[in-house]
């Protein structure tokens, strides 16, 4: 699998931008790789807001007696 990044994810978009325009590809299987980019930089951008989150909370609890805590809701099993 090929790092993905927000520069690699553009150049995607270029290149299927493209072959579109060139005829390599349908409509179809371009509408259909937009749609994959879409749901790729939607991953991203939930990563870079729960990092930006994690942050804010870390400094707060730096001024504040007691913790906040945010519920990590991807562990299967907190217990654990």
């Amino acid at each position: 699998m090929k790092p993905t990044n927000n520069k690699s994810l553009l150049h995607f978009l270029f290149e299927t931008m493209h072959k579109l325009d060139n005829k390599e590809i349908d409509i179809e299987t371009a509408k259909s790789q937009a749609n994959l980019a879409k749901q790729a930089n939607n991953a991203l951008r939930y990563e870079l807001d729960r990092a930006s989150l994690q942050i804010k909370i870390e400094e707060a609890n730096g001024v504040r007696s007691n913790s906040i805590k945010i519920r990590d809701i991807e562990i299967n099993n907190p217990e654990a």
